[in-house]
């Protein structure tokens, strides 16, 4: 057991589920407003919401009187759905291949007060290595914290959340944060001010874009929150056309899509602004084909669509008149002037040759988990016109791409690609391709992955989590619609 479908959709959350929709809904939350995530005491408290999450998750769920299904009391125990979860296996593998790694350091870091360097140290040449670094800096135990975090969330949501009406709660909260969010950038861009005085702008010097101190980590995490609006929207749309109601709020989550997607402009981040265009075009192309291969499947509600437009030139004209557009403006002028000769065009081309050497050079068996940014160094020597732009250091690849299997390995690269393989293969299995809610969700997966070709979004523990967390809520839901 582990899913309630047909009349018995009807009953209430059991209260295990209510708490644990609780404790994942509050660690969702969490992890955008805390400075993405990016910071060590930020990552405790995610892991620490992770673990009660799962541990909830996981408790047997006694179901009587109206929780139960004919009133016929009973136990559900959720641990054999877990050991039955591919990602649960592989993610535990990653975990224990970082562990590996960590074990087996092969530079140790230095540091005085004026500088810090690496020294080569004894190690077994075979395994996958690593850098000793102290925990005052980003770390290999960091970056497991993080990895541990995104699993265990992903964990409890897979066996915890039984209903699709949990989904859609745990769906519309992260809509409704990611809108909270866009209130905050909008505060920041009417007064100009992007320090806002609330208690966690005091622990970093950073200029705040919302609650991010990176522009791009800003607009990424706001293009995941306008799919999700869209999945809802979607959905609702198609369930009250099915169920023939005479008003569904399809039409408050379209809008809520629209604003969010205005907030990614006004983020200045023109990976994600790009990603998000090209994107919603090939959303708009599913739901026409779609609406060619299953004509009662979607349509388009003229009273909807008027709201949305009017709401639309509304929300535009009170942003033309209130923010700075010429901001928009000339950041796109600059690389449409400029072109590749950009500067961060070029120094960006730069680091990717840069790390498309470290990969040759470590593919197998990879430099250890948060630990690229201590090797990169040798390697941008080798481009002396990037230190023209005072990068003097640089924390991410700014291409995840490249990033992530240099510092996993060969290893790493196999179960994230088995991973991936697994939920390909689960989603043709589950024929998701016309689903209402799963699809939009999965194509609003896509802009991080285009954006990570040029950024390193995937480095924010926010939208990693978060991005997870879509692809396993798709999951979860055609699951219950086809058990």
């Amino acid at each position: 057991m582990g899913v309630l479908v047909g009349p018995r959709a009807n009953l209430p959350l059991h209260p295990a589920e209510k708490k644990l929709l609780f404790v994942v809904g509050a660690n969702l939350c969490f992890l955008p407003w805390a400075l993405g995530t990016m910071h060590p005491w930020s990552q405790i408290s995610s892991f620490s919401l992770s673990t009660l999450g799962l541990a909830v998750a996981l408790h047997p769920r006694d179901y009587v009187g109206s929780s139960a299904d004919g009133n016929e009391s009973y136990r559900l125990v959720l641990w054999p759905k877990l050991v039955r979860f591919p990602i649960f296996w592989m993610g535990l593998a990653l975990l224990l291949l970082v562990l590996v790694q960590a074990a087996n350091s092969s530079w140790r870091y230095v540091q005085t007060s004026k500088a810090w360097w690496l020294v080569r140290t004894g190690d077994v040449w075979w395994m996958p290595g690593s850098v000793k670094v102290p925990s005052f800096r980003f770390n290999i135990w960091w970056q497991f914290v993080i990895y541990s975090a995104v699993w265990m969330l992903v964990c409890s949501i897979w066996v915890g959340l039984t209903r699709r009406r949990s989904l859609r709660v745990l769906l519309g909260v992260i809509v409704a944060n990611g809108l909270a969010l866009g209130i905050l950038l909008a505060f920041q861009r009417v007064t100009d001010n992007h320090y806002i005085p609330w208690p966690l702008t005091a622990l970093t010097r950073n200029r705040l874009m919302a609650s991010f101190i990176s522009a791009n980590h800003a607009g990424a995490y706001f293009t995941l929150t306008v799919f999700c609006a869209i999945a809802l929207a979607t959905w609702f749309f198609d369930d009250g056309k099915r169920s023939l109601a005479k008003s569904t709020p399809s039409g408050v989550f379209g809008f809520a899509a629209l604003v969010l997607g205005g907030a990614v402009f006004f983020t200045l981040s023109r990976g994600a602004s790009l990603t998000l265009v090209v994107v919603s075009a090939v959303f708009a192309g599913w739901i026409a084909l779609r609406r060619n291969v299953r004509p009662n499947a979607i349509g388009v509600s003229p009273v909807v669509i008027t709201i949305i437009l009017v709401g639309f030139i509304f929300s535009a004209y009170v942003a033309t008149r209130n923010l700075e557009i010429s901001d928009i403006y000339n950041r796109w002028e600059s690389i449409a002037v400029h072109g590749t000769a950009e500067s961060s065009v070029r120094t960006r081309a730069m680091a990717r040759a840069a790390a498309t050497t470290m990969l040759h050079d470590h593919w197998l068996r990879g430099v250890g988990a948060g630990c690229f940014r201590y090797l990169f160094p040798e390697y941008v020597k080798l481009y002396p016109e990037i230190y023209e732009g005072s990068n003097l250091f640089w924390e991410h690849a700014h291409c995840d791409w490249l990033e992530i299997p240099i510092e996993l390995g060969l290893i790493g690269d196999l179960i994230l690609v088995l991973g991936l393989g697994w939920w390909v293969r689960y989603f043709i299995r589950h024929r998701v391709l016309w689903h209402p809610l799963a699809m939009p969700a999965l194509i609003g997966c896509l802009p991080t992955l285009i954006h990570a070709c040029f950024d390193f979004p995937f480095q924010c523990p926010a939208i990693l989590a978060t991005w997870c967390v879509m692809i396993t809520m798709a999951g979860k839901w055609v699951e219950i619609d086809d058990p």
